[in-house]
């Protein structure tokens, strides 16, 4: 079941170890830094803030996630709001928080311009690919402080058209990476703190675009992509979550999940459960399919996101439990190997939540 899916956090150099894992990210920092000068009088023309291809992406995509169709113009009205400190009522660019952080967004830009954040970032999630991946990507990652408030950073596939950005389906376009910076200083004050905040965003992010180019070369995913049931779409993203939420846990935190997290991940479980089983349904609207998908990894927060809050605990218990490789294993074999080992680790393991058995044997198809 092929939908246009992009994946969000409620967060030119290659380097791996591993010897066909060549990604490189191409940093890109104008959008912010249009946005920092327009804050001081030293752009003129709001069109040149407004066009920047990091900015018009961030626009777009919030005005998407307040269920509001995307219009130039009100972005532009929007942005010279902005330039004389005021903003509208329905500030659905974010850019109330922009201005009250200014200062502390124009810091941590400083910040990751004098760090070599691309190297971190691709060492970050290397080890979370098969040691066979054949992975050869550069992606363009646009710095921008603007945007949805539930949104730190977001992966999408786009098209470019005369300077104006489409947003495709998975494999049609160019997967590209922004993130908000103001999202990482807004709750943080510790600059050094923040941009670990920041780089574990990345990292999430990255993971998310170089597994797409993994999957577009993998026949095991290219047929789980066109399965027509809409459960084999979340199961997929439960996974891909899981897995880029590990990898911003161990960044930010260590590797262990705290009482809450566990707690909701486990609940979490038994509405993935509930999801799956309401998706096979054969009767299911696609109005309903569209909405539990949505709901899963959309809903405002990492308690309410089911798919990925269980994608967590799911990659958790097999990474703690069976080690890296059988998790990395995960990625080769598809979602039915990860909702099998897991489901194996549940009934040998009493905490673990588990899934009932026929969820496990139609992803076993």
């Amino acid at each position: 079941m092929k939908q246009i899916i992009f994946f969000i956090i409620f967060l030119n150099l290659s380097f791996s170890q591993q010897e066909n894992f060549n990604v490189s990210l191409r940093l890109d920092f104008s959008s912010v830094d249009a946005l920092i000068e327009l804050s001081e009088g030293k752009i003129a023309n709001i069109n040149r803030a407004a066009e920047l291809k990091g900015n018009q992406i961030a626009a777009a995509t919030s005005a998407l996630l307040a269920r509001q169709p995307y219009v130039a113009d009100h972005f532009a009205r929007e942005l010279d709001r902005f330039r004389n400190g005021s903003n509208s009522s329905n500030d659905i660019y974010g850019l109330r928080s922009t201005i009250e952080f200014l200062p502390q967004i124009k810091a941590l830009v400083l910040e990751v311009k004098r760090r070599q954040l691309d190297r971190k970032v691709v060492a970050t999630i290397s080890p979370f690919f098969p040691e066979k991946a054949r992975v050869n990507v550069s992606i363009p990652v646009y710095f921008v402080a603007l945007g949805n408030e539930n949104a730190a950073a977001f992966v999408r596939s786009i098209v470019w058209r005369e300077n104006i950005p489409y947003f495709v389906g998975d494999g049609e376009g160019e997967l590209t990476i922004v993130v908000n910076l103001t999202r990482s200083v807004q709750y943080i004050h510790d600059i050094q703190i923040q941009f670990i905040d920041m780089m574990s965003t990345l990292a999430h992010e990255t993971f998310h675009a170089v597994f797409g180019v993994y999957q577009q070369a993998s026949p095991i995913w290219k047929r789980i992509e066109y399965q027509p049931e809409p459960y084999w779409t979340l199961a997929e993203l439960s996974q891909n979550e899981g897995f880029a939420y590990l990898i911003s846990l161990q960044q930010r935190s260590g590797s262990s999940l705290s009482a809450a997290q566990l707690s909701s991940s486990k609940q979490a479980v038994e509405s993935l459960n509930n999801a799956l089983k309401e998706l096979s349904s054969p009767s299911i609207s696609p109005a309903r399919a569209r909405e539990l998908i949505m709901n899963s990894n959309l809903s405002g927060s990492y308690e309410k996101n089911y798919g990925a809050s269980a994608g967590l605990l799911m990659a958790y218990a097999i990474d703690s439990k069976l080690g890296r490789k059988a998790l990395t294993e995960c990625l080769e074999f598809g979602v039915a190997d990860f909702f099998l080992k897991y489901q194996q680790l549940a009934e040998h393991y009493g905490e673990l939540t588990k899934f009932d058995k026929e969820v496990i044997e139609m992803l076993q198809k």
